[in-house]
């Protein structure tokens, strides 16, 4: 599964779909569908009929009818807010609730994204499967009974950020952390509820294996300076390590060292959150690299002002990271969600 997900800005003022009007609701305690659901009615896109389910949090518009995925989206959907806004970091709710479009097709997701998009939907469409989210909103259609909420937790997390952040991350953490989103299992006794596990990622794990064992990895530098979409011009097997050694990144700054870097991520996050973010980089960095960073948010060294040390100098430990993560034996662990570093390693 390669996951594509846009991060691209969108038009100011999108074409909207007709679709009835809502409020915002409180934070729901995640139990069941029952309890997460709160109205169910028809939704029809064109002539096919679908479904509208409104949870606290979410307001899902959905043709898809395999694998049971209407009735499981919006229950996988608020248990992702809950991980979005606990796992790292105590992080703020939307303020209202995000719209999820989940179509039963990619021809149903083309003509949505043309609808929404509008002289923007060009760029969109290159995604090579799953879908995208901006200004909130994501849009995605169905990948197979896995897949499909794999990509939703990884474009839910920028359909979140994009609306409860309000200073963006840039690339490289943004895209590192919505593939530390992805990982999930499904409970044995109930499999409408998942559990987020952010090392349960097969996928990442094994790009990253390849990529290290052929000598493929890049610089924490040149993670930092560019985009997945400037590397896959050069090379589409490139982006598929780009997102594995983003989320290998990620538990780098949360686990590694032992933890020394943790507290630091966790402050990153919350001045995103607050705005303080953009304020920091003018501050420290300069503003060439705040200029950068606000118009395409690459082109700053975070790790160096936020964890005290460069991306130059971080490499070295986080390379001996990475081969602590793909070390023989390790896959086991990540299968089973666990932390594949030795103990008392990282």
């Amino acid at each position: 599964m390669a996951i594509l997900g846009a991060c691209a800005s969108p038009p100011a003022s999108p074409t909207t779909l007709s679709r009835p009007a809502d409020a915002p609701s409180p934070a729901p305690s995640v139990a069941s569908p029952a309890d997460v659901v709160v109205a169910s009615e028809p939704w029809t896109f064109e002539d096919k009929e679908g479904l509208l389910l409104r949870t606290h949090s979410y307001r899902v518009y959905s043709t898809a009818t395999k694998y049971s995925l209407s009735e499981r989206l919006p229950v996988f959907l608020e248990r992702c807010l809950v991980h979005y806004t606990s796992t790292l970091a105590d992080l703020p709710r939307p303020r209202e609730p995000m719209e999820t479009y989940l179509l039963g097709n990619r021809p149903q997701w083309t003509r949505v994204t043309q609808r929404f998009m509008g002289a923007d939907a060009d760029i969109y469409l290159k995604i090579q499967r799953g879908g995208f989210a901006a200004n909130g909103r994501a849009i995605l259609y169905d990948i197979g009974p896995r897949d499909t909420f794999a990509i939703a937790a990884h474009e839910g997390w920028h359909q979140y950020t994009q609306r409860a952040f309000r200073a963006p991350l840039t690339v490289c953490f943004e895209e590192g952390l919505a593939t530390f989103m992805e990982g999930f299992r499904w409970t044995d006794a109930d499999r409408t509820r998942p559990a987020f596990l952010p090392w349960a990622n097969v996928e990442r794990f094994e790009q990253l294996r390849t990529a290290a064992a052929r000598g493929k990895l890049l610089p924490l530098a040149t993670l930092q300076q560019t985009t997945p979409q400037e590397i896959i011009a050069d090379d589409p097997d490139a982006a598929l390590v780009y997102y594995a050694q983003v989320w290998a990144l990620m538990h780098f700054l949360n686990e590694g060292d032992g933890g020394v870097h943790r507290a630091s991520l966790q402050q990153l996050l919350r001045d995103a959150a607050s705005g303080e973010l953009a304020r920091r980089i003018r501050r420290d960095a300069g503003q060439r690299a705040a200029s950068a960073y606000a118009t395409r948010r690459t082109g700053v060294d975070l790790l160096a002002i936020y964890f005290g040390a460069s991306a130059a100098d971080l490499n070295t430990p986080y390379r001996a990271f990475i081969d602590q993560v793909v070390r023989v034996g390790a896959r086991e662990k990540i299968v089973a969600g666990q932390s594949p570093l030795p103990e008392g390693g990282g």
